[in-house]
Order: C-alpha cells, then sequence, then structure tokens
C-alpha cells in the first residue's frame, strides 16, 4: 500500500463533509460556486473532491441564491444545508452546517467553495492520520503554512458552534492550541482560494496542468512528506535540473515536450529509493496520488525501451539526466560509466550489463543532440550546468 496513505482500517469510520457555500461573492464579482473550471463547476470539483475521499454525506451550506442552488447540490449528490442567516458571515454558516452533522459522524473535512483544487491525496493523508488515532483537529501544512481543508472531530461541534470570542474559527484554534495536529501534505492548492478575479484566471490558467506537481510540491513530497534523506533529495534536486535543461532546449527547437513535467519527473525518480524495485514502486505511488504523467518517467529511470522512430519523450530525458549526475554533481556520460565499469564490471555478466545502458545512454544523448541541433555538453554548459573540472 502507498506509505502516504497506509491507515488502520476502520469500517466504523463516518466522515462527512462540510462545503461553505453561503457567501455573496461580492468580492469576485461572479457568483463563485457555478463558475466553471477544468470542465465542471468550482461546486462540481469540491463535492466530487470529498466524496472521492469517503465523505458521506457532503453537506453543503447555502445562502444567496439558495433556490438556484439546492437542485444542483442534490444532483451532485450531496445535501444542502440552507442558513437563513447567510449575510452575517462564515461563521454563521458553519454554525448551521454542524447543527445538520449526522449524529453518527465521527468526523468531518471542512472547505469552503472557493478552494476548489485542493489534491485527493492530501484528503488521503488526513484521513490515514484520523485512523491512527492523530487529532483531534488535523491542519494540512504546506512549507509550514495551515491550509483547507482541516478534519475536524465531530466531537467539537459544540464547541465550536458555542464559541462567542473573536476571529471566528481561527479564533476558536487559537484560543486552544494544544488540540491541533499538522499533517504536511505535498500540495499548494490547501492554500489557494479565488476571493478575486485574478484569482480565478490563475486557477483556470493551473487547472491545464494540474497533473503535474510544482517544483516547491515535489520538494515538500521529498522532505516534509517522505523525509528523505538530504543527500538523495541533493541528487534528485540535480536531475531535475539537467531534466529540465534538456526539455527546454529540445521544446525551443519545435520538439513537443514539457520543461515542467521533466523537472517533475527528476525532482521524483528516486521517489522510493530503497524499496524493493524502487522505480515500480516510484510509479506506484505517483500514480496513486494522482499524477499520472509523471508515474512512467520514475518506472523508466533506470530501464527504458524506445519505439523505433518515437519522438523524444520526458521520460528518455529524466533517464538521461540520471546518468549526467553522480551524488548532487555534474559528470559526463562516459565518466559515469566507465567509473561504474571499472567498480562493478568484474564479472562478463555485470560488464554486459553496464555496457547495455551506457549505450543506452549513449543512443538518448544522440537523440537528444539531434533535436537540439548542439552538443549535449555544450547544450547544458549554456544552462549553467556544466562538468565540474573536478569531476571529468
Amino acid at each position: 500500500m502507498n506509505p502516504l496513505i497506509q491507515a488502520k482500517r476502520q469500517d466504523s469510520e463516518a466522515l462527512a463533509g462540510l462545503v461553505l457555500a453561503a457567501g455573496l461573492s461580492s468580492r469576485m464579482k461572479q457568483f463563485k460556486p457555478l463558475l466553471p473550471l477544468g470542465g465542471q463547476s468550482v461546486l462540481a470539483r469540491v463535492v466530487g473532491l470529498l466524496k472521492g475521499a469517503g465523505a458521506d454525506p457532503v453537506l453543503v451550506v447555502l445562502g444567496h441564491r439558495a433556490e438556484e442552488m439546492a437542485p444542483e447540490v442534490r444532483r451532485l449528490g450531496a445535501v444542502p444545508v440552507l442558513n437563513a442567516e447567510y449575510e452575517q458571515g462564515m461563521f454563521s454558516s458553519l454554525r448551521t452546517g454542524l447543527s445538520a452533522l449526522p449524529a453518527a459522524c465521527q468526523a468531518f473535512f471542512l472547505l469552503p467553495v472557493d478552494i476548489p483544487l485542493v489534491r485527493p491525496h492530501t484528503l488521503a493523508r488526513l484521513r490515514a492520520a484520523w485512523a491512527q488515532g492523530q487529532g483531534p483537529v488535523l491542519h494540512p501544512t504546506f512549507q509550514g503554512e495551515r491550509g483547507h481543508p482541516p478534519l475536524i472531530s465531530a466531537g467539537l461541534a459544540e464547541a465550536i458552534a458555542d464559541y462567542q470570542g473573536p476571529g471566528g474559527l481561527r479564533g476558536f484554534w487559537e484560543q486552544a492550541p494544544d488540540m491541533a495536529h499538522e499533517v504536511p501534505v505535498a500540495d499548494r492548492f490547501i492554500l489557494r482560494d479565488q476571493d478575486h478575479p485574478e484569482d480565478y484566471a490563475a486557477m483556470k490558467a493551473e487547472v491545464a496542468d494540474y497533473d503535474t506537481p510544482s517544483q516547491a510540491e515535489c520538494l515538500a513530497l521529498l522532505t516534509d512528506v517522505l523525509e528523505l534523506a538530504p543527500d538523495l533529495v541533493a541528487h534528485s534536486v540535480m536531475v531535475g535540473k539537467v531534466a529540465q535543461a534538456l526539455a527546454l532546449a529540445a521544446k525551443q527547437a519545435g520538439a513537443a515536450l514539457s520543461p515542467e513535467l521533466a523537472l517533475a519527473g527528476g525532482l521524483l525518480h528516486d521517489v522510493a529509493k530503497g524499496q524493493p524495485d524502487h522505480p515500480a514502486a516510484g510509479a506506484a505511488l505517483l500514480g496513486e496520488m494522482g499524477f499520472a504523467e509523471l508515474a512512467p518517467l520514475a518506472a523508466r529511470h533506470v530501464d527504458i525501451e524506445i519505439a523505433p522512430n518515437a519522438p523524444l519523450s520526458e521520460a528518455e530525458l529524466v533517464h538521461l539526466a540520471d546518468k549526467l549526475v553522480k551524488a548532487d554533481h555534474r559528470v559526463a556520460l562516459d565518466h559515469r560509466f566507465g567509473d561504474k565499469m571499472e567498480r562493478k564490471g568484474a564479472s562478463p555478466e555485470a560488464k554486459a550489463a553496464i555496457q547495455r545502458r551506457w549505450d543506452l545512454a549513449r543512443n538518448i544523448a544522440e537523440r537528444v543532440e539531434a533535436v537540439i541541433g548542439v552538443g549535449l555538453e555544450q547544450c547544458l554548459a549554456r544552462a549553467g550546468l556544466a562538468v565540474e573540472n573536478e569531476h571529468q
């Protein structure tokens, strides 16, 4: 099972979802819940996220344009809950939602409707932490900053609803800090809302590449979530830089390649290092996280097959970049394999295996050079990634 979401299975778990969607959307100047985003409405994305995480029921607190919203909420398989006093602010909607939680509910995800791009694996991480006995409130964090949705024990519902102090829910957490537990996640979108038109425009631009994690998300996964060794992270960072530089040069030469995908592939190629068959394990982990385009890059970074006449791919660039980096520094291809042959090529079988991979890497390097029109080392030197003299 994916170590990111491994949990003690509890069939009796009863988790609900609570969506706050009653506001006026005054700063947006458009009605946020029904705005289109990535082929569906913002509301549909949020409800689908919670349902996909096993939340049942998903309650959607309505206020402004409630008559219009209620049929859509039901169509999505969620439950509309009316807050007649929604103009008093978000905390009034929270109180309304808390009063509608079913008696069997043990905990609930709380998510404002204007935070629609949270990644599914974030909710899986929270749910796993809950099943392992952490709580009673779990905050996802990205780069040390708390975001949405928290997973909150239903046992706190009455105390939250009765809170009369300043600051709404934030004020409630501040007056009882010991109850909170933070769960690091590789998800920049836990911090992203869409209060203003420019926020919505940015989200529409980003949703097209939603399945490719950013550099910051990759680093958060390696360091904060998986807590991998610093030397492995440093190696991965350099491989990512090399793969990105090659992809950028190839794209500028007309190849249909994504430097962002190549960078992420390089950063996460060794994400399961230390596990049996770590390329396959890494691919499985990334696939379960929803990074379907990234998984094959991890799977093929040790061995790769290239179909005849196939166009250059990001997987080849990650494979080659891994061979151009030793520890956390750049090396020439022949230096890397010559050294390996000297150290590990004692038997005919080992020598043949090393020679096969050496020839494969040379073949990929030639394919890259044919696309970019300059030598491999010249290209990387231009990107500030030349081989260091002491490692030549």
